[in-house]
């Protein structure tokens, strides 16, 4: 592949200095300006990161529509965050296939995967105004994909959301010596997450081209059986591996992110600083509202604590109980609350979560 890097890319550099708030990006082409003296470096030893920075690894394992894309947002508000999602969706291979992949992708090997590679050079560019203008101006400087490699080797927390495989495979990714990955479980009321795909496949519309992405299986025993696995592994986890796995339930996310989300930075050995505050204050207080992210199914914009148990009027209370009935010993395990009766259910006062009890 071709590495050099492009005339113009001196010229940029500089212009970036001053106009983009970005240290990830900066940081980014002064690592690739820096492989036309040598050689990109071929792995990441013990955690650490170009000029020695120490590098967090995070995985954020979930199923989809359990608010994943806020939680993810949330736990990238820092700068030098580098975000890869859904690296194992469609790859139809094995668990041992799965964890190599994971592997070489936290240590920034995509050369080895270059279909995965050009997904994330797409997805950045669609999504960051900033790398999309620098390529919109230098096309050279991204189609041969050294930026997003320097990025992945600039950035200080990797983190990968993974939705398409249960947790139990994760284990030996947590024995990789080079590697220093924690797990953030995020779980969510299965009723809520059921609503959200039921939701989500009506209200696609002009976001058609996502939606092979995000849709999910709406059988409620593949549901439960999906929550009992990732519940078994999780208990495994914990008991192996107690400072690098830690469990947060969406809803408990959505009433109290300022709370949960310094938990969750205490958890990654993160600072918590004014920036992600801010970040936090955005994502869930609705303060980026509108017709338009009021009716995207993907937005993170949201007064998340006025949100969080809509489901309850989008349910009907016939499949409230055949859910619960299938995924009771699991929502007994997270903390979530039965409903006996459909006035039990609808009476605003009888809160869903309950107190999380311990796993172990």
């Amino acid at each position: 592949m071709n590495m050099r890097l492009p005339r113009t890319c001196t010229r940029r550099l500089r212009l970036l200095r001053v106009a983009t708030p970005s240290i990830l990006l900066l940081t980014a082409l002064q690592v690739y300006t820096a492989t036309i003296s040598r050689p990109v470096p071929k792995r990441t030893e013990g955690g650490r990161t170009y000029q020695g920075h120490w590098k967090r690894h995070v995985l954020l394992w979930t199923q989809t529509r359990s608010g994943s894309r806020l939680t993810m947002k949330l736990l990238t508000a820092a700068p030098s965050s580098f975000t890869m999602e859904e690296p194992l969706r469609n790859r139809g291979t094995n668990d041992h296939n799965s964890v190599k992949f994971l592997q070489d992708i936290f240590q920034c090997k995509f050369l080895q995967h270059l279909e995965y590679l050009k997904h994330l050079v797409y997805i950045a560019q669609q999504e960051s105004n900033e790398i999309s203008t620098m390529c919109s101006d230098e096309l050279s400087l991204c189609n041969n994909h050294g930026l997003m490699i320097a990025m992945c080797q600039a950035a200080h927390i990797t983190l990968a959301k993974v939705a398409a495989e249960e947790l139990g495979i994760v284990t030996p990714l947590l024995k990789t010596p080079d590697l220093s990955v924690k797990v953030v479980h995020l779980v969510r009321d299965p009723r809520a997450l059921l609503a959200s795909r039921l939701k989500s496949q009506k209200d696609f519309g002009p976001f058609i081209l996502a939606s092979d992405i995000y849709h999910e299986e709406k059988n409620l025993t593949r549901i439960c059986n999906r929550y009992q696995q990732d519940l078994s592994a999780a208990r495994s986890l914990l008991n192996s591996f107690p400072h690098r796995y830690t469990l947060v339930r969406y809803e408990d996310l959505a009433l109290h992110p300022q709370r949960e989300v310094r938990r969750l930075y205490h958890f990654l050995n993160l600072p918590y600083t004014a920036q992600v505050a801010n970040t936090v204050a955005i994502h869930t207080l609705g303060i980026k509202r509108g017709e338009f992210w009021s009716r995207h199914p993907f937005s993170t914009y949201k007064n998340s604590s006025a949100t969080v148990f809509a489901w309850r009027d989008q349910l009907d209370f016939n499949e409230v109980t055949r859910l619960q009935q299938e995924c009771g010993a699991v929502m007994k395990a997270y903390g979530y609350r039965t409903f006996l009766t459909p006035h039990h259910f609808h009476d605003p006062h009888n809160t869903p979560l309950l107190p999380l009890p311990p796993l172990l």
